[in-house]
């Protein structure tokens, strides 16, 4: 039975980060280590965590006392955590008592996946489920169809250089994904919601990205996934269709925008005549 390292970086979270914790250690699967990383927490984060330490056996504890940021954390984790099979999990989700044990099943029998994740709810201000577009090698390309916590093998992981530094704007997840995919990998979705993604009016740290740094964070997904695009039969339709048609409708919007405006002027221009007329 092979280990499976659950890696959960924490800053400041620590109304959360029991609840992850409790719900990794409360897994069907048995051969399991948590390996949690307190990031330099200015709150309590990081007595809950030693507290959690001290009574379960299972828990790898480092408290950092410099906030170094989720990618080099998760990096810090995975590197010390001595589990053949990796899951992420951030300090304010769960997953459900079956995941590890499915998703491990699917990684033991295909030597071919890469990436193995689930359907997924929302809970916490939001309880539905969460209705991610489905998986495809197109579909990824565009968008980040797969959450955080998925479960790979270690040796992939430190053999594609881990989560970039370059990607430390966000979405450094999706960036991982991409590297698997171009690698050969495939990715499978287990059939079944076991995961869930807490939605709270403290904004999740995707929905704190500002513009200019998303700009950033597509120039560096295309740059360094360049090939995965170039293969990619749809990628010059959207590239040069998409932009050619949205300047022919903002084109006809600007013409219909200046006919309105002129013809405002002349009927304002008209009145003012009579105006001065009448007077």
């Amino acid at each position: 039975m092979k280990k499976v390292s659950v890696i959960i970086p924490c800053y400041n979270q620590a109304q959360f980060v029991e609840e992850a914790i409790l719900s990794a250690l409360h897994q069907t699967y048995q051969n399991i280590e948590i390996v949690c990383i307190n990031d330099g927490s200015t709150d309590n984060s990081s007595e809950v965590i030693q507290k959690l330490a001290q009574k379960y056996r299972q828990i790898v504890f480092f408290d950092e006392k410099e906030n170094k940021g989720v990618i080099e954390s998760r990096n810090i984790a995975i590197n010390a955590a001595s589990g053949e099979y990796i899951l992420p999990l951030d300090a304010d989700d769960t997953i459900e008592p079956e995941y590890i044990e499915e998703a491990v099943k699917v990684l033991d029998n295909n030597p071919d996946i890469g990436i193995v994740y689930s359907k997924a709810r929302l809970f916490g201000s939001k309880n539905e489920k969460w209705k991610l577009p489905d998986y495809s090698k197109s579909n990824i390309l565009y968008e980040n169809c797969i959450f955080v916590s998925v479960l790979f093998r270690k040796k992939d992981f430190i053999a594609l250089g881990g989560y970039k530094e370059y990607m430390k704007d966000g979405y450094e997840d999706w960036d991982l994904w991409l590297s698997f995919i171009e690698n050969g990998f495939e990715v499978h979705r287990i059939n079944k919601i076991l995961f869930n993604y807490r939605k709270y009016n403290g904004a999740n740290r995707s929905a704190q990205i500002d513009k200019a740094k998303m700009i950033n964070i597509y120039k560096n997904i295309l740059k360094n996934h360049i090939k995965l695009y170039m293969e990619d039969e749809s990628f010059a339709a959207n590239v040069f269709l998409t932009t050619k048609n949205k300047l022919k409708k903002y084109k006809k919007l600007f013409f219909c925008a200046l006919i309105s405006n002129i013809f405002l002027i002349i009927i304002i221009f008209a009145l003012t005549i009579f105006l001065m007329g009448v007077n």
